[in-house]
């Protein structure tokens, strides 16, 4: 320890000398070998008899208080801290139980050491102290572990009861039915004690429960949101996917070197899954509305070659009245309509003007150089 530590901590005695006073020292000791060699602390963390209120308003007062509000600590700290059944009553010792519980509920912790621990198990001090300032630093302080001290609280003093009433029997023969009757009413102090902290834990466990099920309810709608997010997305990629497609087809359509030359008796003609074009910006049958008036290579698949009294349709897509775009031939166009008699359920393309009518789009066809 370094000189300037000791000397903070021999001003901090020096100031608070009327208030660790004892008939043996305890608390200086307890100052001395127990608080100044904890590293997490300094003079300015600890308060001596720190004031505070109890569940009914009175005035009450801890040994030692490590208090630092940047750091998260506001550890209690009582020496000598267990009630002894003796001849001031068992008010005494009822009264003791509930100052630890009333302690516990306000500050979530409280560390209780008998001068004994304190001065012959002092490394191990050392360790609680600094291992429940790093529960109060980190907030690992609840209601759980609250209930679980005062469980550990109640199993002390009935092991102190115990050993009392071994003592008394022991001790006092003559004064076995004044000690019995000292004992019932400890007892019962203890025994409604038992039962108060049964019903706060019963409440605990119930909020508990209802912050689970709120949890559980909160996850299942992020799920459900997640859900519909998820489907939205599908949605959008295979429509921009299908989109992709179609532009495709529409704007990159295959070369093939290999496929034959047309003449006046031969048009070219694909099946369904390809398209023969060495044309960039030709457009499928079902757009061809939205290029009314304009010279475009179009292509689809035939799915009706039909015969009416003034010449041929080519209807696309689907037969007559359904068809995305018509290709009209007329008759003194024959010899292209004749060329194009086997041409149904495969895929063509034709160059020319796109024009409109009665709503529909359409083109002439007139000549075979206009099959692409």
């Amino acid at each position: 320890m370094g000189v300037s530590r000791m000397l903070d901590w021999q001003q901090w005695k020096d100031a608070n000398r009327y208030k660790i006073q004892h008939i043996v020292g305890y608390e200086e000791k307890f100052v001395d070998e127990i608080l100044s060699q904890i590293p997490d602390i300094t003079p300015n963390d600890v308060v001596a008899q720190y004031p505070f209120k109890d569940s009914q308003g009175g005035n009450r007062y801890i040994d030692f208080m490590i208090i630092n509000d940047k750091k998260g600590y506001k550890l209690p700290i009582e020496l000598d801290g267990y009630a002894k059944i003796n001849n001031k009553g068992y008010e005494v010792f009822n009264d003791f139980l509930e100052r630890q519980n009333d302690l516990i509920q306000q500050f979530g912790i409280v560390l209780r050491y008998t001068n004994k621990k304190a001065f012959n198990q002092q490394q191990q001090v050392i360790r609680e102290i600094r291992q429940a300032l790093k529960m109060q630093a980190s907030r690992q302080i609840n209601s759980v572990s609250k209930q679980k001290q005062i469980q550990v609280l109640i199993q002390e003093y009935e092991a102190k009861i115990a050993e009392y009433e071994k003592s008394r029997i022991t001790s006092h023969q003559n004064q076995v039915v004044e000690g019995t009757n000292e004992l019932a009413q400890v007892r019962k102090g203890l025994d409604r004690f038992k039962h108060n902290q049964h019903t706060q834990l019963q409440n605990v466990q119930k909020q508990l429960s209802d912050i689970k099920n709120q949890h559980n309810k909160e996850l299942i709608s992020v799920k459900k949101q997640m859900h519909k997010h998820i489907y939205v997305g599908v949605a959008l990629i295979a429509s921009m996917a299908l989109g992709t497609l179609f532009y495709i087809q529409a704007q990159a359509l295959p070369n093939d070197e290999s496929a034959p030359l047309k003449s006046d008796n031969q048009v070219l003609v694909q099946d369904n899954n390809t398209i023969a074009s060495d044309h960039y910006g030709a457009i499928q049958a079902v757009q061809t509305a939205q290029y009314i008036g304009e010279n475009k290579v179009v292509c689809g698949k035939i799915a009706q070659y039909k015969e009416f009294s003034k010449g041929v349709y080519l209807n696309f897509d689907e037969p007559y009245p359904n068809a995305t775009f018509t290709a009209v031939i007329w008759d003194n166009y024959s010899h292209v309509s004749q060329s194009l008699k086997n041409v149904e359920n495969t895929t063509l393309c034709i160059q020319g003007t796109i024009d409109e009518y009665k709503g529909r789009p359409q083109m002439i066809l007139s000549s075979l150089d206009q099959i692409v």
